[in-house]
């Protein structure tokens, strides 16, 4: 921040970024003309906005970017609405949209930062990256020759604009693998990314992951279940929900309307304006309206998957098990502005069929807004996490349910703050396993895979002396380290057979899918 005059009060120094956000946010925070401004009834804030905008351009003691000034301001101003009203400046909006892609144009890697170096995670089955020789574990060095470090302070957005873009154009990458550095023409292509992955949990028990509520979720989901329906006949289905952010109402709805019978509420939402006020409820021919369900979700579940467990909860279709969900329950219309940039603007609440509003209160914005770390550490999480009897509702055949915000499981397991802790986030940014277990896992490719998976999923370990070697240097504890292993195996299982065989992994003595497995195989009983 500019040291301000000597002549001026400190006083009124403070109060100036307030005043510029107040002006900036009401004159073009939406980037409307003067003319629409006049009839909305704020043609004298207008002008004074661009008076004060005037005057700062011509006066100030310094060269002021007045783009990223208003930028900051509204996004200051949003934040005193409430805490997911927000604005996203032009050249962010492709990437805050591709979130719920699944069909998009690009090479098809998930990427990370591994020491400073961009690193290949995996590359999507069939994509130009893979059909061009990239594979998990290369190190991305150079984007059209131009250097990519950490350090260089590249961001995911910056990474994301020189990956994507128009079919049939190409990029250049430079990679590290093996000490070598290879070069590599991509071709960019459509890419299929997958937001829905499954397997048999158990013979006649199906397990669903939801990663998140894209495009073309709905269709995924109902293609899977069809496949599981007719080919393997099960009675009864898990829905993983666990860190699923949410994403597209209507998808979650539509889900929800392949387990639910005709006509039972799947949810409402409320506005100011009569316009958003509306009932979604669920039609005729669900592909799996009879058999047993178990939702699994925890304190990451937020948005449209609380509206699909508040469903199915409130229409008792559903046994939830984990822990009470983030509390994301204001809808938010995207607006978009003169300048390509966007405005999300929250016009409504959700409401599930009991009548419970899926919004925790957030009229304290700094705890509200905390990280799910953060929450654990100040011990707000686990207040969050209690049930809030002051609000009591009843579901379909009477059972009662609790409001506060979130949805309650009936099914509770305990906190675990394993996956949240800095120290294991920071081990596996540094830890150079990634890069052996990557070359490891196309070295023996062929032999892992006439082993076969279940082989795998038992018996395979990463060799005790690695281990040792890269957790000399840390603190942790057994608990610890077996959550990193399982992470490390699993990255091991995307390589060879694909995400459905990651998250078989991670689900390996899971306490959420044994719980369910156990409770579905009893009421089959």
């Amino acid at each position: 921040m500019v040291e301000p005059p000597k002549s001026y009060s400190e006083r009124i120094f403070l109060l100036m970024p307030f005043f510029f956000g107040l002006t900036l946010g009401i004159g073009i925070a939406l980037g409307v003309t003067l003319m629409y401004v006049r009839e909305a009834g704020l043609g004298k804030q207008a002008k004074q906005t661009a008076e004060v905008l005037k005057l700062i351009k011509e006066n100030y003691v310094e060269e002021v970017n007045l783009d990223s000034l208003n930028k900051t301001n509204l996004q200051n101003l949003l934040s005193q609405l409430d805490p997911h009203s927000s604005y996203i400046p032009a050249e962010e909006v492709a990437l805050a949209q591709s979130q719920l892609e699944t069909d998009f144009e690009g090479i098809g890697i998930e990427y990370e930062w591994l020491n400073d170096t961009l690193f290949v995670n995996y590359p999507l089955p069939q994509s130009p990256a893979e059909k061009a020789g990239i594979r998990a574990g290369d190190k991305i060095l150079a984007i059209d020759n131009e250097p990519i470090t950490y350090k260089n302070g590249e961001n995911i957005v910056d990474i994301f604009q020189k990956l994507r873009g128009k079919k049939g154009t190409s990029v250049k990458l430079k990679i590290l693998r093996n000490l070598q550095i290879l070069e590599k023409n991509v071709e960019r292509d459509k890419i299929v990314s997958k937001s829905v992955e499954g397997y048999l949990a158990d013979s006649k028990i199906a397990y669903i992951r939801i990663l998140r509520f894209a495009e073309k979720t709905d269709q995924e989901f109902s293609e899977i279940l069809e496949s599981f329906v007719q080919k393997d006949s099960i009675q009864a289905l898990i829905i993983d929900l666990r860190e699923n952010g949410g994403g597209y109402m209507d998808r979650a709805n539509r889900i929800a309307d392949e387990l639910l019978e005709a006509g039972l509420l799947i949810v409402s939402t409320k506005g100011k304006q009569k316009r958003y006020h509306q009932e979604y409820k669920a039609t005729a021919g669900g592909i799996f309206e009879k058999g047993q369900v178990c939702v699994l979700l925890d304190e990451g579940s937020a948005s449209a998957s609380e509206i699909l467990a508040g469903a199915l909860q409130d229409n008792d279709r559903a046994t939830l098990i984990g822990r009470k969900s983030y509390g994301k329950g204001l809808v938010q219309v995207p607006f978009s502005l003169s300048d390509g940039s966007e405005l999300r603007l929250t016009v409504s609440k959700y409401y599930t069929p009991s009548g419970r509003c899926i919004q925790r209160p957030y009229h304290n914005g700094k705890k509200y807004s905390k990280s799910l770390e953060e929450r654990y550490k100040t011990g707000f999480l686990l207040q969050d996490t209690t049930i809030d009897r002051k609000e009591v509702f009843q579901t379909r055949k009477g059972k009662i349910v609790y409001g506060g915000g979130g949805i309650v499981p009936d099914i509770i397991i305990p906190w675990d703050s394993t996956k949240y802790e800095e120290k294991i986030k920071d081990f596996l940014q540094k830890t150079t396993l990634k890069t052996w277990l990557a070359e490891y896992a196309h070295q023996n490719l062929k032999n892992l895979q006439e082993k076969g998976f279940k082989d795998f999923l038992q018996n395979w370990q990463i060799p005790e002396n690695l281990l040792s070697k890269a957790f000399v240097k840390w603190n942790f504890n057994e608990k610890e380290k077996k959550y990193i292993i399982k992470q490390l195996k699993a990255f091991v299982a995307k390589i060879i057979w694909g995400k459905a065989a990651y998250y078989q992994v991670l689900n390996y003595e899971d306490d959420f899918l044994e719980k369910a497995v156990k409770i579905l195989k009893e009421n089959s009983q």
